[in-house]
């Protein structure tokens, strides 16, 4: 596992094996933790993008 970002956005990015995971540094003890797994670093990235523009 290598560390990629470790707040992007309010993500922990990082690399395992061939695809790259966004996991959520804060979450609320009452709401899942929000997690996203892509193969290539830009569309991870475009996603918490997205995802916190929304």
């Amino acid at each position: 596992m290598r560390n990629i970002y470790g707040n992007y956005r309010g993500f922990k990015v990082y690399q395992h094996t061939d695809k790259y995971y966004a996991i959520c540094n804060e979450t609320d003890e009452d709401e899942h933790e929000v997690v996203f797994c892509q193969w290539q670093l830009i569309e991870v990235l475009n996603t918490i993008d997205d995802y916190m523009d929304q």
